[in-house]
């Protein structure tokens, strides 16, 4: 059974991972789901009730921030409404259309085009699409720091259990 929850830790880390940079699934929730998996291993790796507030505060922050960085640096180089909304369209269209780059290129384009048909110029559409690329990229970058950080904290407490088991044997 161990085995089994191991190899659970490890895709759901590998998961958080991938899924901080793509949309569908929040990455740091599967993070999270392997730090609980790894919980229930062995006794050996156990985290501290502390550990569990500590990171769901912060993988919380970090999933609400997800959705209002964008939004706000989209706001912040003057972006209108029309370019909020189309920040928001652009990065749907990104994952769901097979367009190479769509991910990073969607919140660009989405918000440069929402601008320009709510009236502002050329200029200042494209300083909002940079705005919402801005906060896309600080978003993600975050997502993926918690997923990477907390994912070798997990990593390094279950393979110490692991290598602590392997020699047990001999």
């Amino acid at each position: 059974m161990e085995i089994i929850l191991i190899i659970l830790c490890l895709l759901l880390i590998a998961g958080g991972i991938i899924f901080s940079i793509l949309p569908p699934l929040p990455g740091p929730v599967l993070t999270y789901g392997a730090l609980i998996c790894a919980h229930t291993v062995s006794d050996d790796t156990q985290f501290s009730t502390t550990s569990f507030i500590v990171w769901g505060i912060v993988g919380i922050i970090i999933t609400v921030a997800d959705y209002f960085l964008p939004v706000a640096a989209t706001k912040k180089f003057g972006g209108t409404k029309a370019g909020v909304i189309g920040g928001m369209i652009g990065m749907v269209a990104g994952v769901l259309l097979p367009i190479p780059f769509g991910v990073i290129l969607g919140p660009l384009l989405g918000a440069i085009i929402g601008d320009l048909y709510g009236g502002n110029r050329i200029r200042c559409a494209f300083k909002s699409g940079f705005g919402s690329f801005l906060g896309f990229l600080l978003a993600t970058s975050l997502k993926l720091l918690y997923s990477i950080i907390l994912g070798g904290v997990i990593a390094w407490k279950v393979g110490g259990f692991t290598v602590k088991s392997i020699m047990e044997m001999f």
